[in-house]
């Protein structure tokens, strides 16, 4: 934490550095534990933009200076998830964007330790302690950071360039016809563009208990397919990278 503080320091002497965070809900309850968490954080440079579905409520706060509640698009298909963080990346200013679900409780410096690391050509992620008090697969033990494969990347709490995901034009939409892997097919093009990836396993967010919402898990497959196929076509030239 001393050495993420004495980064942080430094690059708010050489630079300016304000983070977008964008949430994407399709639920209510959980904007109590954010407005803490956000509240909270010791790196204060921030604007908060939330993507929503027409049934979740519209919620107003005193503790968070700068926030925005933008209207989900519409569903073309089984999805919309990559449509909405696309409407959510166009409403951000930020130079870094930090991806924060819905029901997580961050940590005060999970902001200060993001930044301090982070850079054009990385993109981090966190250890997500589970409700059951059991961390990730992907937690070593070792609390500290370390390199990873792009597909172990989570948006979950992810920070990534902003000129990143300009330079893909965001995520592929047409993931949307199916569920899941659209959040790869992005790391997965960033590593094309010679990005690395980065976890922080002494950054411990923690999932709250809530009812999930059930998947139609048959169009998994379909677009672990989609992204098998897509990865091939960029790869030989017959499909843009962007």
């Amino acid at each position: 934490s001393d050495v993420a503080s004495a980064k942080l320091k430094y690059r708010m002497y050489c630079e300016e550095m304000m983070i977008s965070i964008l949430t994407v809900t399709k639920r209510n309850g959980w904007f109590d534990l954010a407005v803490k968490s956000l509240k909270n954080q010791t790196y204060k440079d921030f604007e908060w933009i939330i993507v929503y579905e027409p049934n979740v409520e519209v919620q107003s706060t005193d503790e968070i200076k700068n926030y925005k509640w933008v209207p989900a698009p519409p569903k073309k298909a089984h999805s919309n998830l990559s449509a909405s963080n696309n409407e959510g990346l166009r409403n951000c200013t930020g130079d870094y964007v930090l991806f924060y679900q819905d029901f997580i409780e961050l940590e005060p410096d999970t902001l200060e330790k993001l930044v301090a690391n982070i850079d054009d050509e990385t993109l981090i992620t966190t250890a997500t302690i589970n409700p059951d008090g059991n961390k990730d697969q992907r937690y070593t033990g070792i609390d500290t950071l370390r390199e990873i494969k792009p597909a172990e990347w989570e948006e979950n709490v992810g920070m990534a360039p902003m000129k990143v995901l300009k330079e893909l034009g965001g995520y592929d939409e047409g993931y949307d016809q199916g569920w899941a892997w659209n959040n790869v097919n992005v790391v997965e093009r960033a590593e094309v563009l010679g990005c690395t990836f980065l976890i922080d396993e002494s950054i411990n967010p923690r999932l709250e208990f809530h009812i999930k919402e059930p998947d139609a898990d048959k169009t998994l497959e379909l677009n672990y397919l989609r992204h098998e196929m897509t990865m091939r076509e960029i790869a030989i030239g017959k499909k843009p990278l962007k």
